[in-house]
């Protein structure tokens, strides 16, 4: 009896024992699993916190491609102009902004603003004339994309070339300073003219990415970083020196690109020779340069920005944002007392319910993207006024264009 009892005993403490080394087991596994999800929360918010600018959105749909002819042979004509859209180009991730080698800055009053979206689908636009010294093929106004171009109507044989102004009346001159930015399918031959075309490629900054990335002004010959697709085009006259940038590269600087007096600005469709359906551009502007940003500081109290860009109807940063970034960065690095209220502004279209948060969510796009580069929040605060504010009327492309801005007020 007396050893029944012993083995009873012996098997019960065994039992617990067993039972207490599971339980540690079991308490070692759950800690082991919390510290693993604790270790992978710190590394996501690590991954978080070094991440680039960028904001992933969803792409806008893009134009479907029309694949470029071989060289000799025209492409055959499309069903409706509509429809001919170009290849897209690769475009940076949203929010990244170009490096220190893109240095163009927009000018900040606007003097010309013209994206088609007044004139209807097939009609000429209302701004351009082919008026002394104009005129050639045909063009017309067509929708690709969702966005509207000023296209060339191709013709499979004897394409001629066609040469539009700019009914913009120059006062003389055009100012010493001043910028000019579209976005252009380069894979066909078309060029932006000032004053006269010269005889045959004049005064002009020509791009045509079919003749192995071609780029010339009128004294040099560059290489484009990209062949075809819709590319953002700028161009910065100071005095007679042209620079020309093409997707976030500078690839043209003639010091004598233009003569002065320059009486007028036009578009010219070379003749497209082999390379296809592809001449069309849009978003024309054409601004005059402003004041530098410490200059606009010391005299305002206030730095009125154009150069800060946004995606339709969003606050994702456009690349080409970051020349002017930098600049603010630049002075709040340089002076660490200085502080800045960011201010989104925006013209009339869409109305207040809209343009109040979306000029909120800009402004504070940017009080991010500064945040980022390490300046405190404490120097900054952020807010959008919508249409509040306008500095130029509503009534036109121009005064529109000069009523989207960024502001960075200083605070004292």
């Amino acid at each position: 009896m007396t050893s029944k009892l012993l083995l009873c005993a012996t098997l019960l403490l065994l039992a617990f024992s067993t039972s207490a080394q599971l339980g540690d087991l079991l308490d070692r596994a759950q800690q082991k699993t919390q510290q693993a999800a604790e270790e992978a929360a710190e590394a996501a918010a690590r991954k978080a916190a070094e991440a680039p600018d960028a904001q992933e959105v969803e792409p806008a749909p893009e134009p479907a491609a029309s694949p470029a002819p071989a060289k000799g042979k025209a492409a055959p004509r499309s069903a409706a102009p509509a429809e001919a859209a170009p290849a897209p180009a690769a475009a940076p991730p949203a929010g990244e902004v170009y490096g220190n080698r893109f240095d163009f800055v927009p000018g900040d009053r606007v003097l010309v603003f013209d994206d088609f979206s007044d004139t209807d689908v097939g009609e000429y636009p209302a701004k351009w004339t082919v008026k002394d010294s104009g005129g050639g093929n045909p063009v017309e106004v067509v929708a690709v994309g969702g966005r509207r171009f000023l296209k060339s109507r191709f013709m499979k044989e004897n394409q001629a070339s066609s040469l539009h102004w700019l009914r913009y009346a120059v006062k003389g001159d055009m100012p010493k300073n001043f910028t000019v930015e579209f976005d252009a399918d380069i894979a066909g031959p078309l060029a932006f003219v000032f004053t006269n075309a010269k005889g045959w490629g004049g005064q002009e900054v020509l791009l045509n990415g079919f003749t192995e990335g071609n780029l010339q002004t009128t004294n040099m010959t560059g290489v484009l970083p990209a062949t075809s697709g819709i590319q953002h085009v700028a161009i910065s006259v100071s005095g007679t020196q042209v620079k020309v940038y093409v997707g976030g590269e500078r690839v043209a600087a003639d010091p004598d690109g233009v003569e002065r007096p320059i009486t007028r600005l036009g578009v010219y469709f070379h003749e497209p020779f082999a390379a296809g359906d592809h001449q069309m551009f849009t978003n024309l502007r054409i601004a005059e340069g402003g004041k530098p940003a410490k200059q606009m500081l010391a005299g305002e109290g206030r730095i009125v920005t154009h150069g800060i860009l946004f995606d339709t109807g969003s606050d994702v940063i456009r690349p080409e944002s970051g020349p002017t970034l930098r600049a603010i960065l630049a002075l709040l690095q340089e002076d660490p007392s200085l502080r800045f209220s960011v201010e989104g502004h925006t013209d009339n279209q869409g109305g207040p319910k809209v343009n109040g948060p979306l000029s909120e969510r800009r402004a504070a796009a940017v009080k991010a993207w500064l945040g980022k580069q390490g300046v405190s929040a404490s120097r900054l605060t952020s807010k959008g006024l919508g249409q509040t504010r306008p500095i130029d009327t509503n009534d036109t492309a121009e005064g529109r264009a000069n009523n989207r801005r960024v502001e960075f007020v200083k605070v004292s």
